[in-house]
């Protein structure tokens, strides 16, 4: 088809001669032109969206992008009549998106500097997305932003922006680019000439995008995520203008939101949060409190037929489900409960998440006759896991939670087994 000459830069409009129509999948067709304004997806920037009409018929352009090194294709749909090649057409970008995704744009640049003040030279660009609503930079770095690195950042940036510093572009050759200072993408393919975006005294990169004309254009700028994607590279996304501002106004709501619910003053909530949860802290530690001694039958709540069973003289096993209780509580109870039965095997098991643990333990003078993990060993199948230990405490779980009372009951049988098998042992 040719080429198509960008005009982009300076016009919102251009008249145009129509170079091709090719059918497209889900009933969309790629328009060729010989002249556009149509910025084409490229260097992390999305393509542009608008109309293309003609004397018998109109088209919504839904993207633009490279079908080849200088030939732009515009995705559209027709709307209206019929577009052939060889019209003269009529192509106009959608101004206010084309708007919001430079100021995106400027203001990823000028969030790269402010990540290098801030952070240091060793931030490079690794990737980035421009779009209307958002901007989002990947870059170098070794660790999480904190939140004092997130703040004095977007202090840079806006500090800039109400410079509003005018944004100066130029078409230069590479090598006197690079000699002016200019910042290029590592990896990147560039030509022979290149275009240079300067903000004064604060950046100068090579850029091929569309940028706002000065930075108090941009707005506003507030960074809404930091999060690693790879060993080393992290990503920062961030909102500008319009959006940033509904970002601020949706943050202002909620904290007076949740100041109205706690009934204290915006500048108060730190206070009041750390007080609720100094309560909730306490309040849980005097639930599980409550609930051990529950599990222990400290309380005049009825054993319901759970007691230590003698399986051979002199030797009790308690087995028992004390579900309701953290594993950090059942150790603590299988403690009690052993003490208790002074010389035997304690087996607890608890239900949590549709799943089932189980823990053993030995008195001292069971050990070698009935070894804990031994048990949790035969245990731990039947609730469809597994699991081990040492001879005075075993630990194990599975998945089959619906078992659990299946295997404490079978507790009693496998420890008067062991304690038969291992005496034969013993003796011999």
């Amino acid at each position: 088809f040719g080429t198509t000459t960008f005009v982009g830069y300076t016009d919102e409009t251009a008249e145009a001669r129509v170079l091709a129509v090719l059918p497209a999948s889900d009933e969309r067709v790629e328009i060729f032109l010989d002249r556009t304004p149509f910025y084409a997806e490229s260097g992390g920037q999305v393509g542009d969206r608008g109309t293309i009409s003609t004397d018998t018929g109109t088209a919504e352009v839904t993207d633009t992008t490279f079908a080849l090194p200088n030939l732009r294709r515009h995705v559209a749909r027709i709307v209206d009549g019929t577009i052939t090649p060889g019209q003269v057409a009529t192509a106009g970008f959608d101004v206010e998106r084309r708007d919001a995704t430079r100021r995106n744009h400027t203001a990823t640049h000028l969030l790269h500097a402010a990540l290098r003040e801030v952070l240091g030279t060793h931030v490079k660009q690794a990737g980035s997305l421009v779009a209307p609503n958002r901007l989002r930079f990947d870059f170098s770095h070794f660790q999480p932003l904190s939140h004092r690195e997130v703040a004095e950042i977007e202090r840079i940036v806006n500090s800039q922006i109400l410079r509003n510093q005018g944004v100066q572009t130029e078409t230069l050759p590479l090598e006197e680019a690079m000699r002016s200072g200019a910042m290029a993408l590592f990896g990147e393919k560039y030509t022979e000439q290149v275009r240079v975006l300067t903000v004064p005294g604060f950046s100068k990169e090579l850029c091929g995008g569309t940028h706002v004309r000065a930075t108090g254009d941009i707005g506003l700028f507030k960074i809404v995520r930091d999060e690693a994607i790879a060993s080393g590279t992290r990503r920062i996304e961030a909102v500008t203008g319009t959006d940033a501002f509904t970002r601020y106004q949706e943050t202002e709501a909620l904290v007076d939101a949740v100041a109205g619910e706690l009934r204290t003053s915006r500048s108060d909530i730190p206070v009041a949060v750390e007080r609720l949860q100094e309560e909730l802290k306490r309040a849980r530690r005097e639930m599980d409190e409550l609930r051990l001694k529950l599990a222990a039958g400290a309380t005049d709540v009825s054993s319901n037929g759970d007691e230590a069973r003698e399986v051979s003289p002199g030797v009790h096993v308690l087995a028992r489900e004390a579900s309701g209780i953290d594993a950090g509580a059942l150790r603590q109870l299988s403690d009690t409960l052993l003490a208790r039965i002074k010389s035997g095997v304690v087996i607890l098991g608890r239900r949590s998440d549709d799943k089932a643990s189980l823990i053993v333990r030995t008195s001292p003078d069971l050990r070698e006759r009935v070894p804990a993990g031994q048990v949790i060993r035969e245990l731990a199948p039947i609730i469809g896991g597994r699991g081990g230990g040492r001879p005075d405490m075993a630990e194990g779980g599975g998945s089959q939670s619906e078992k659990l009372a299946e295997a404490l009951e079978a507790s009693y049988q496998i420890v008067a087994r062991l304690l038969e098998q291992n005496a034969k042992q013993l003796a011999v």
